[in-house]
């Protein structure tokens, strides 16, 4: 099936393409992303239309990423972390934790996605990690990682982050999610308990404030 291409689609074609593709991925993923549109007659003969559209749109993004390129091409963002006597980390550096990090860092929120990471970051040292923005414009994190204990020297850098590192371990956090489950329901216990209790004396109060009905008591 023909379908020309809005956007720039990896291992597809750039936007404006004309290009062949199975119909079950024409139809289940490009087109209803909206990131192609069918190449019959009538968008054929809009096609020129659209592909000036699609370049002007395309220069404008370029122009964007470019920008936040150079916002934080080079930025560095330091890791504590602990680590055995090889250097090698307990955890690992994931690509969410070093997004979180240069957010923190620069004030600019990048997709973790875009992170061109092969693999999570296991072993203390200094990691150059490139951040593709767009097809043709890429940045560089430094990505510095230490064991925990070792102090940080001061750089050249315009801006420093250190984020601690803890790896979790796993039976001390279902431990403690057990610990406060059975604190909220024994919260609750007591709520209801209090609510029972407090409906019980308005009752009682009720019972004696209804007056009695004539001749219902006998004199002696």
């Amino acid at each position: 099936m023909k379908v020309i291409l809005l956007e720039d689609v990896v291992g597809t074609g750039n936007a404006g393409d004309v290009v062949e593709v199975k119909t079950g991925y024409a139809r289940n993923k490009l087109l209803p992303s909206g990131v192609a549109i069918e190449a019959n007659n009538a968008n054929m003969k809009t096609l020129e239309h659209r592909r000036a559209k699609i370049a002007a749109k395309k220069a404008a993004d370029v122009d964007i990423a470019r920008d936040l390129a150079n916002r934080i091409d080079g930025k560095q963002v330091d890791f504590i972390a602990k680590a055995g006597d090889a250097g090698k980390l307990f955890g690992s550096i994931t690509a969410h934790d070093i997004a979180a990090a240069v957010a923190a860092t620069t004030g600019f929120e990048i997709d973790r996605r875009r992170l061109l990471l092969d693999a999570p970051i296991k072993q203390v040292g200094l990691h150059d990690v490139r951040y593709r923005i767009y097809a043709e414009v890429e940045a560089t994190i430094k990505v510095n990682v230490m064991a925990e204990g070792v102090s940080v020297s001061a750089g050249p850098r315009e801006e420093l982050e250190i984020v601690d590192i803890k790896f979790e371990d796993e039976g001390a956090v279902a431990t403690a999610k057990e610990a406060e489950t059975e604190e909220a329901v024994t919260e609750e216990a007591a709520a209801e308990e209090a609510e029972e209790t407090e409906e019980d004396v308005m009752e009682e109060a009720i019972a004696d404030d209804t007056p009695a009905e004539e001749g219902s008591i006998e004199e002696e």
